[in-house]
């Protein structure tokens, strides 16, 4: 059979797994469409400060806030810093001309003592305190008074958590508002201790909106089954905080078959150093393009304001209408649904990229050896699919194969040594972008899961994607061009000896490498001078800001190229064009980001950038007549 019918037959087979991925697009954008309800919370320690300056009671000001739009109240468990005043705090030392001589005996002077009237408040913190300190907590009481004495010091008590307030708790769930109780860490929890110091949470079952953990570790991660079975009987879904990685919380997740809320915080500090609208932006990106459905908002408390309560409740007015003209529901937050899994539609996506992988060693020359890499891929996935094995790791390296091999194939179709007219290089950018969006969506489909959605597993590789490519299309370029030649010109290269100016290029490309790699990941630099504000008016106005790498560079760049043709001096402006690709695909391995909103950035990045991209082919065509008029530019 001619090679041009192999190529066919694989062609084939990726048009009908980017069909397939279609399919499975098209669920999960009914997926993502049927949650669009986002919760309102707040701090309740921030309400507390709030009432205070504002001289109203926690329940006057819980009522002003639930007016705006506040439907959840996050609840911190209590420390040693922020108990109630109903509570006194003291060394045993102190205690002792406290209570009668009849009991002083039972006073340990080196104990730390919860000293209390209120009966109830004695009753959380002893089931807490016996339940978290070595030893247990020792019981004494007076003629009125209680006292919970423990053998520790106040600043190994410091982070410490003494459960939640019943009556605080109580009044905002009979205010019709959700709860948020976050879980403290601590030392030695096991099976014992965590049933109990959670069971008082049930008596909110129904009201809990999202029980969130406070630190790095989560209690009893060494038992996360036990903490698997009390959430269950708790009956309420995980908060995954954003930027705040948990050890423990991503296992923990999927043991509860992925019932997890995603969750954007603000700290203090940050909201009274920020602007009201800047911080509603924030939120809304925060919604709108990264499946956050839990905003904890925290107030403005900064010297320069003048009236706290008046100006907060309008910033939260201002947020939650925001987020409702943009077709959000403020309501209950709940998980997204289980994904429908098919592994045969999986399978049809895998084939396409294996498919295109045969056909860009093809473009290498190594047609067959691509036929038994395809072969061993192949066994690979099937084996991978069908026996359930590491299925995870099988859809990150198929994904990341794919990344690598889509753009490169793409950008080889569109390369030849002559330049074309403007009207054909724009066709073949069009083409070029399709095979680079085939697959895209071939990877969104074979990512779609709701650990991906909820970014508990992630696309692996994002360096080796961005740079893997660049390489290829060089070295592919390279013997294209120069075919039997390539091993005397490298061998020649080797032996040239560095000039200052080649050192000087070789360090500016290091340099631009660097910053390439590091604005490609999820953490990057700092954007550069004026590029905030670039990007805040390009998402005011198209709605969904397309990325820089495809409009201003990828796109203009790469119809540059097509125009020109391909010559060795060109090849920086065709690895700009490819970056664009790179970029494009790359838009699609962020699985937490709706797939609206990554459609509607590629098609805001394709129609502007080819728009700058005609401006800057008609700008270099009218350069170069002019400077061969005057014999500066070569014929």
């Amino acid at each position: 059979m001619p090679k041009w019918r192999y190529q066919q037959i694989l062609w084939v087979f990726v048009i009908i797994a980017t069909l397939a991925a279609v399919v499975i697009s098209a669920k999960r954008e009914h997926l993502e469409e049927a949650n669009r309800t986002v919760s309102v919370a707040v701090d309740f320690n921030q309400v507390e400060k709030l009432a205070q300056w504002s001289n109203l009671s926690n329940l006057e000001t819980l009522k002003y806030l639930k007016q705006q739009g506040v439907n959840a109240v996050l609840f911190k468990e209590q420390t040693i810093e922020n108990l109630p005043p109903e509570v006194w705090v003291c060394s045993g030392a102190e205690l002792l001309d406290k209570f009668p001589e009849s009991i002083k005996a039972e006073v340990r002077p080196d104990s730390i003592y919860f000293v209390t009237r209120d009966h109830q408040i004695a009753r959380q913190l002893e089931l807490q305190l016996d339940n978290k300190v070595p030893g247990g907590v020792e019981v004494v009481n007076g003629s009125d008074l209680l006292a919970l004495g423990v053998p520790l010091s106040t600043s190994e008590l410091k982070d410490l958590g003494l459960g939640f307030s019943v009556q605080d708790m109580k009044m905002v769930q009979q205010l019709g508002m959700y709860i948020i109780p976050q879980v403290r860490w601590w030392y030695g929890a096991n099976p014992v201790s965590l049933e109990e110091t959670l069971q008082p949470l049930r008596d909110y079952q129904g009201h809990i909106l999202a029980l969130l953990f406070n630190d790095k570790l989560l209690p009893g991660f060494n038992y996360i089954d036990s903490l698997k079975e009390q959430i269950e009987q708790l009956g309420v879904p995980l908060g995954i905080i954003e930027f705040f990685p948990q050890e423990g919380l991503d296992k923990l997740v999927i043991l509860l078959d992925k019932k997890a809320i995603r969750v954007h915080s603000m700290s203090e500090n940050e909201m009274n150093n920020m602007a009201f609208s800047k911080a509603i932006d924030r939120f809304e990106l925060a919604v709108k393009e990264r499946n956050m459905r839990i905003l904890i908002v925290r107030f403005n408390f900064s010297p320069g304001t003048t009236d706290w309560l008046k100006n907060n409740l309008n910033y939260i007015n201002e947020l939650t209408r925001t987020l409702e003209n943009k077709g959000f529901i403020i309501g209950q937050a709940k998980p997204f649904p289980s994904y429908p899994f098919s592994r045969l539609w999986l399978f049809i996506c895998g084939l396409g990229v294996i498919a295109a992988g045969i056909l860009l060693m093809d473009k290498f020359g190594f047609f067959w050896l691509g036929m038994v890499m395809g072969l061993v891929g192949l066994i690979a996935w099937t084996g991978s699919l069908g026996l359930g094995y590491n299925m995870i790791l099988a859809r990150k390296v198929m994904a990341l194969g794919a990344s690598i091999i889509f753009p490169t194939l793409a950008l080889l179709t569109a390369w030849r040594p002559t330049g074309r007219s403007l009207w054909s290089s724009i066709m073949i950018l069009l083409r070029t972008t399709l095979i680079s969006f085939m697959g895209a969506i071939i990877i969104a489909s074979i990512l779609t899961d709701n650990t991906f959605i909820l970014k508990i597993n992630e696309f692996s590789g994002v360096k080796l994607a961005f740079i893997a490519p660049l390489a290829l299309f060089t070295g592919a370029v390279l013997i294209f061009k120069e075919k039997q030649r390539i091993s005397a010109i490298l061998k020649r290269g080797l032996n040239t000896s560095i000039s200052v100016k080649f050192a000087l290029l070789v360090l500016v490309t290091v340099i631009a490498g660097v910053i390439y790699l590091n604005r490609s990941g999820n953490e990057g630099i700092g954007l550069l001078p004026l590029e905030g504000q670039i990007r805040s008016f390009l998402g005011d106005v198209l709605i969904v800001r397309p990325r820089t790498k495809e409009f201003l560079l990828g796109y203009p760049f790469l119809l540059l190229s097509l125009t020109l043709g391909y010559q060795h001096r060109y090849l920086l402006l065709w690895l700009l064009g490819l970056i664009g690709q790179i970029s494009l695909i790359n838009t699609f391995c962020h699985i937490h980001i709706p797939l609206y909103i990554s459609l509607l950035r590629i098609f805001n990045g394709l129609w502007l950038g080819l728009l700058i991209g005609i401006v800057m082919v008609l700008l270099v065509r009218l350069s170069r007549r002019f400077l061969r008029g005057t014999m500066i530019w070569p014929g």
